[in-house]
């Protein structure tokens, strides 16, 4: 949407017109698509998340008064109101009237959606009702067929017959007419359609008039998809006025351009350029295989958008325009991906898969529709997001309810109410599988009914289960995504017995005379890729099945700034470290790491959570599903480097992954031998394995007790997979020995597989009593004769962040437990002034670096590592510092750190307060704010477990 008004300038656009005779429509447009839509009655969405999103934008909905929305549209027509303007958009000005259009589209697709909620349903017929009657007032009262929020004054400067201000007055009555057409489409409303068809002839007799020069400068501003909407108009009418009207708004010069594989977009407004072609393609469904020249110009725009001008998620434009072909690493930024233009595009490629049926349209559907139209809502308010920066450290902005109106609000309030619309399709024959999402479908023409269980990408099983059916063949084709993993095939069992399926045209074909009961179950492996920009291909994203991830980075300083008209960016006033580093000792070149993606990038097991291996970044950066993020800033996008040496981990264990091939540092705690295994591993290519085992309870041991420092909290975590036994008790013990004797703590139990590896991890503060002798890590199965696997073992200093005299981790370190200290005390820590070239940090900690004394003059503030001063500013010149939890990164009553507040953390919080000997996050433990951990804590946790409060903390 274009966001500035001006006085129109005469408009350089010169295009060859092709007009066609006024004809009814077709017998050949009847046929022309190979592909039906299920009515959305049919198609019901059970997917939780998904679920809410409807459910927020129903509310929003229903939040709205429409009267408001009427406003421009009474006055207009010189009909009193008591009601006043909203705000933003609609705030009395000249594109007043657009939300109109997208809140009746919204509306009618709400009203087929919530058939099941008898009460909602009627609300929502209620207000359909109330806006027809109040328009077609308008319209009546206008005596022309004239509808619209401002006068007619503004088509006249747009056709250069007045002088004034205008915006865009034939994009606002695309929107308009196409509400009043869902609402017929979707409502069965008659009265609408009698409003839109009025319109309609209003609207042909001003563009009939039109010469060729005053088309050209009209079709020079944003006009939105007039002439898509008008084909549909005239689908309904079958008036052939109708129909040469909507030949009026085809560019069929740029059609021609595009149809020959010109790429013709750098500098144009892609919101404005995208709906042209979906009117193109519209011709041709309208008026069939004749026009198939627009078919093809929209195949070809379609492609050239995808290759040239989109990213990862599928969405496209800076700054609401095309760029540069390829350039898309050029112009990342906070005005990236403009939500509308999504919504669009999503329009074009389910028109065209409906004409084609090539599944490359169904993958970007979903695409797109998970990785961006998802991602586009605050799943708490329901509002939406204008962009979505693909710049790294910035954050979505999004909506307010009565005071921005956007174009991106009117889409999304469309977007979230029509999410099931595009899950199946029909040839009238056979059932196309397009999404794997929870969802039920209703065949009712064909008797078939059948219920979708899906959680991808977590779970790889999808099932379906077929509720009742038809006494004839049914084939069911289930796409085959492009993000299945290389060199995989998706296996398909029916009943629980596997089938040989062939893959045709991107499908699974299962053609049976289904029975009630039946079911089909497929299992989509799935992988990490790396997505690289074609202009910088050391600027990568990662994707995992079919989501794209996304890292947090924090939530300092998020801040908005104001962008064109009323519209929200976000700022990035904060270091941001935007490169990762990988260590050339473990990989030798970025692209060497790249092709090991699978073992660089590695999955929590049973969690949507990525962490990276052999990089500055190990396990500091969490990549998770980027469509679930909205609190916090992120990077889809990293530029990778390199650095020589050893792994800057801070592991005190000796060869903690083994990937030297040998033990060193490992011995054995009781029976049994150890010795590294290529067999399993949990990352790299060796693990370490015990065997031998004739007793209970002992395994792989390291002494570590050099390496430690009296007083400090330890993370200690290691991966375990079973040998030879299906299932038992893995334990990881700390043995002491001090002037005190010898005492062992258990820090982590998990319950071992031999199917997958588990994580035992735990936290372990040293407290020593005269001299410390002894301090080992042990890893323990119970069962004589059980052998395991042990990898990614890691004892790391907990809660210090680590100086580094040089860049990239090198030269002397120091660490430092949080603080605040001056330069006397940093000189007395082993830090001299102006000494300091990188740092690393817990998570969950902010450090602020200044450069004078006392805590003043120039601050740097980091809440990642960072492995070079030099990008920051801040080499050389740390002069006091402040280490401190970055308390909005705190959850409190999340004791033990482990992401959920429940019972164990009461235990623990009880254990530390009678003196026991645990590891706890004492500032997760203020519960009353008085920053320090007593028994009033405690009560508050016992309070909120009771459910005698609802939150914490209780300050």
């Amino acid at each position: 949407m274009l966001k500035t008004m001006s006085i129109l300038l005469p408009c350089l656009l010169i295009f060859s017109l092709i007009f066609s005779v006024q004809i009814p429509l077709s017998a050949s447009a009847a046929n022309v698509e190979l592909l039906k839509q299920f009515d959305m009655e049919q198609v019901k969405i059970t997917d939780t998340y998904y679920v809410n999103a409807l459910n927020k934008e129903v509310a929003y909905l229903q939040a709205i008064d429409p009267n408001r929305l009427l406003v421009g549209f009474k006055k207009t027509a010189g009909l009193s109101t008591t009601y006043s303007y909203y705000g933003g958009w609609e705030n009395n000005t000249l594109i007043q009237g657009h939300t109109m259009g997208h809140y009746m589209s919204a509306l009618a697709q709400a009203y087929k959606n919530t058939k099941s909620d008898p009460t909602v349903n009627a609300d929502l017929k209620s207000r359909i009702d109330l806006i027809i009657s109040e328009l077609q007032a308008c319209q009546n009262k206008n005596g022309n067929g004239y509808l619209f929020a401002t006068p007619a004054t503004q088509f006249d400067v747009v056709e250069g017959k007045a002088s004034g201000s205008s915006w865009v007055p034939w994009y606002t009555m695309h929107k308009i007419m196409s509400g009043l057409l869902d609402i017929y489409k979707f409502g069965g409303n008659q009265t609408a359609l009698t409003i839109a068809t009025n319109l309609g002839n209003w609207i042909y007799k001003r563009v009939n008039a039109w010469d060729s020069a005053t088309q050209s400068r009209v079709l020079g501003v944003e006009y939105g998809g007039m002439n898509d909407c008008l084909y549909e108009l005239y689908k309904l009418t079958g008036n052939g006025n109708h129909l040469t009207a909507a030949h009026k708004f085809d560019e069929n010069s740029l059609f021609n351009t595009i149809a020959a594989g010109t790429n013709v977009l750098p500098g144009k407004h892609a919101n404005t350029t995208i709906p042209k072609f979906i009117g193109a393609l519209n011709r041709y469904s309208t008026l069939g295989t004749s026009e198939s020249s627009y078919l093809k110009a929209a195949q070809q725009f379609w492609a050239i958008v995808l290759k040239d001008h989109t990213y990862v998620t599928g969405g496209n434009s800076e700054d609401e325009r095309f760029r540069d072909a390829g350039k898309l690493d050029a112009y990342r930024d906070n005005v990236n991906n403009e939500t509308c233009n999504v919504n669009n595009m999503l329009k074009l490629t389910k028109e065209l898969f409906k004409a084609t049926g090539d599944v490359k349209y169904a993958d970007y559907y979903e695409n797109a529709l998970i990785n961006e139209i998802m991602a586009s809502q605050n799943p708490e308010t329901g509002m939406a997001t204008y962009f979505k920066a693909m710049g790294t450290g910035y954050f979505k902005v999004f909506s307010s309810q009565f005071n921005h109106f956007w174009c991106c609000t009117g889409t999304g309030m469309e977007n979230f109410t029509k999410l099931n619309d595009s899950l199946y399709y029909n040839n009238g024959s056979d059932l196309y599988v397009n999404m794997y999402l929870s969802s039920t479908l209703n065949w009712s023409e064909k008797g078939l009914s059948l219920t979708q269980q899906a959680n991808l990408p977590l779970s790889d099983k999808v099932t379906f289960t077929i509720n009742s059916a038809s006494s004839s063949e049914v084939k069911i084709k289930f796409r085959s995504p492009a993000w299945i993993a290389a060199g995989q095939n998706i296996t398909v069992k029916v009943n629980g017995t596997p089938i040989n399926v062939d893959k045709a045209n991107g499908y699974l074909d299962v053609s049976r005379v289904w029975q009630t009961g039946d079911t089909v179950e497929l299992t989509l492996p799935t992988e990490v890729r790396v997505s690289r920009l074609t202009d910088s291909p050391n600027t990568v994203a990662f994707t995992y099945g079919p989501v794209v991830l996304s890292a947090g980075l924090g939530t300092e300083s998020m801040t908005t700034q104001s962008h064109g008209v009323q519209v929200l960016k976000a700022t990035k006033n904060v270091t941001i470290k935007e490169t990762i580093n990988i260590n050339t000792a473990a990989s030798p070149s970025i692209d060497n790491w790249l092709a090991n993606i699978k073992n660089n990038l590695v999955q929590t097991p049973g969690k949507l959570e990525f962490t990276l291996k052999n990089t500055d970044e190990d396990n500091h950066l969490v990549f998770t599903p980027h469509y679930q993020r909205y609190k916090d800033r992120y990077g889809i996008y990293f530029k990778l480097g390199t650095y020589e040496g050893k792994q800057p981990t801070d592991n005190l264990l000796d060869n903690p992954d083994i990937e030297s091939g040998n033990t060193t540092g490992w011995t054995v705690n009781g029976a049994g031998t150890i010795a590294s295994s290529t067999v399993q591993k949990h990352s790299g290519s060796y693990s370490l394995l015990h065997t031998g085992r004739t007793g209970a309870w002992n395994g792989p041991i390291q002494n570590i007790t050099t390496k430690v420092q009296n007083g400090n909290t330890y993370t200690c975590s290691g991966w375990v997979i079973l040998d030879n036994t299906a299932s038992a008790p893995i334990t990881m013990t700390i043995r002491k020995t001090d002037d005190n004797g010898t005492s062992y703590v258990n820090i982590a139990t998990a319950t071992g597989s031999n199917s997958s590896w588990v994580q035992l991890s735990g936290n372990y503060t040293l407290n020593v009593t005269g001299a410390l002798t002894d301090l080992s890590i042990y890893f323990e199965g119970p069962d004589s004769g059980t052998n395991f696997y042990v990898d990614d073992a890691l004892v790391k200093v907990y809660g210090k962040t680590t100086f580094y005299q040089n860049t990239s981790f090198g030269g002397t370190a120091v660490s430092l437990n949080p603080g605040s200290y001056t330069t006397a005390q940093l000189t007395a820590a082993g830090i001299s002034d102006n000494w300091a070239s990188s740092i690393k940090i817990p998570e969950g900690y902010t450090v602020e670096i200044y450069d004078d004394d006392n805590f003043t003059g120039t601050k740097w503030s980091f809440s990642a590592d960072n492995s070079n001063f030099i990008e920051a500013g801040c080499n050389d010149k740390m002069s006091s510092v402040k280490i401190f939890p970055t308390l909005s990164q705190v959850k409190y009553g999340d004791i033990n750190r482990d992401g959920t507040v429940d019972t164990i953390d009461f235990a623990l919080l009880k254990q530390f307060l009678l003196g026991a000997q645990v590891t706890i996050d004492s500032v997760a433990a203020d519960l009353d704010g008085d920053e320090s951990v007593t028994a009033m804590d405690f009560a508050v946790f016992k309070k909120y477990l009771l459910g005698q409060i609802t939150e914490l903390p209780a300050f």
